[in-house]
């Protein structure tokens, strides 16, 4: 009897291990950041860049970053259209000249549901903006809650 006992504890001991352990899922915006200064430390974070971007617009260091006690929805960017099997929302922006139109944030279908807004926030909102690219038109840009 007090094996059983013992391995009764055991096993409640390593059930509730397991429920602390669990990642619960991301909730949108408060389990996202950007940063336009390399990944967050510490953070799930994928790299959002245009290569046909000027060096001086400091594309390459812009990162969209997911809480890491979240389950993983799989992030990827894609600067070439949509990645088959996966959610993708559609990044745009018109009034940049360097090929906005065709880049994507993908993720899994668990992920909490997004949109894209290029004409200010509407709703739960992380802002996505570059301070060093001088065209202007990335003050007003928004990955949003759908």
């Amino acid at each position: 009897q007090h094996i059983t006992i013992n391995m009764f504890s055991k096993f409640c001991l390593f059930a509730l291990l397991a429920l602390v352990a669990a990642k619960r899922p991301p909730r949108f915006p408060q389990d996202f950041r950007w940063s336009y200064a390399g990944p967050i430390r510490g953070w799930r974070c994928t790299q959002i860049i245009e290569p046909a971007e000027p060096p001086q617009t400091t594309w390459r260091d812009n990162y969209f970053c997911q809480h890491p006690h979240t389950q993983d929805i799989g992030m990827q960017w894609s600067y070439a259209g949509p990645i088959k099997g996966k959610k993708c929302v559609h990044v745009r922006e018109g009034a940049d000249p360097h090929t906005w139109h065709d880049n994507f944030l993908c993720t899994n279908h668990r992920a909490p549901n997004m949109r894209w807004e290029f004409a200010g926030p509407k709703g739960a909102c992380v802002r996505w903006h570059e301070p060093a690219d001088r065209q202007g038109t990335w003050h007003d840009n928004f990955m949003c809650r759908a």
